[in-house]
């Protein structure tokens, strides 16, 4: 089933799910993936920080959190928190509505799901390479923090604006990552992608996370709530 369609069901059976259960999922931080430590700047501040693949364990989801099970490769988009060892209890959003404190809005969201399809899921596989783990985050934090949709591509730029990175002694990022981010923001410029596809984890004291939700079919979204996914489940 493609995005457009799946956002149909969504919006067919929301109305009945949203009554009967909300969306939300425990989420507990396992350990690093592929990746880099870098340096970033964040308006005033700077500080060292991983960016790349994140292992996090998901139990016990309701509503859209259902479809979140086991462990699942998340990337951060919140710089002001930290994960979570222990097991929290976290909202399941719309990536537009999130971070916390800071909706990035449509079309930020937009943006980020180009940078999805840049990727074609290779940064959430075991095997990518510390490069292109660490752009994807790099170019999500580009994006969420210094995205102006006025001027779209040309408005990423990691060495300034209010975000930029370096890596960890000050020098500039590899070469390696600066080539992948300059295939990132420039897909940037189509906005056609739909954002159905990613949701955001969200607490409002740990740190905030995007991952793909699996796509189900039509049946299975209409049964969230309602007893059917248990039924699908055993016919299956």
């Amino acid at each position: 089933m493609n995005t457009r369609a799946l956002f149909a069901c969504i919006l067919a059976v929301g109305s009945m799910s949203a009554a009967v259960s909300a969306d939300v999922v425990d989420m507990r931080y396992l350990g690093k993936g592929a990746g880099h430590n870098v340096r970033v700047t964040n308006g005033s501040e700077s500080f060292n920080v991983f960016a790349g693949q994140l292992r996090h364990s998901f139990s016990n989801g309701t509503g859209l959190g259902e479809m979140l099970t086991g462990e699942m490769i998340t990337y951060c988009i919140d710089l002001s928190q930290h994960v979570s060892s222990t097991t929290r209890h976290y909202s399941v959003l719309p990536v537009a509505s999130a971070p916390v404190g800071g909706a990035m809005g449509m079309d930020k969201a937009r943006a980020v799901a180009a940078l999805y399809d840049y990727a074609l899921g290779v940064q959430l596989e075991t095997s990518a390479s510390n490069d292109i783990a660490a752009s994807f985050q790099l170019a999500l934090w580009e994006v969420i923090i210094d995205y102006n949709p006025s001027i779209g591509a040309a408005s990423l730029d990691i060495t300034s604006g209010q975000f930029s990175a370096t890596r960890t002694n000050g020098n500039a990022l590899w070469s390696g990552v600066q080539n992948i981010l300059n295939g990132f923001f420039s897909w940037t410029d189509n906005l056609s992608f739909d954002t159905t596809r990613y949701a955001a984890i969200t607490n409002n004291s740990y740190q905030d996370q995007i991952v793909v939700v699996p796509a189900p079919g039509c049946a299975a979204l209409a049964g969230v709530g309602l007893g059917l996914v248990a039924t699908r489940r055993r016919r299956a």
